[in-house]
């Protein structure tokens, strides 16, 4: 079955409100921490390199 933009839309929607949800009561070093986090679990995953960021 092929989704509408509406239903795409909604989707995202459901998915940003679960983040917000999910973030809303961390300070900036938590959702550093959590962003951190779930790279690392992708890197694992799909075999990415991770680099550091250059200033």
């Amino acid at each position: 079955m092929m989704k509408t933009a509406n239903s795409i839309e909604q989707e995202i929607n459901r998915i940003r409100l679960h983040i917000y949800e999910e973030t809303k009561d961390m300070n900036p070093q938590q959702r550093a921490e959590r962003v951190n986090r779930i790279g690392e679990e992708a890197t694992k995953k799909y075999g990415f390199k991770r680099v550091a960021r250059a200033d």
